[in-house]
């Protein structure tokens, strides 16, 4: 069984075992957030 984990952005699901160079991980305030891509996690840092 596949472990999914979702991008805070768009909400879309990326599987867990995925290579870590497929997703895109920034730290803010001192917690992990998981994206599917950098426009997500551009958008992501854009609305903080």
């Amino acid at each position: 069984m596949k472990t999914f984990v979702k991008c805070e952005m768009c909400k879309a699901e990326i599987p867990e075992n995925k290579c870590v160079f497929a997703t895109h991980k920034k730290v803010s305030d001192g917690k992990e957030h998981i994206f599917c891509c950098a426009n997500c996690a551009k958008a992501f840092e854009k609305k903080k």
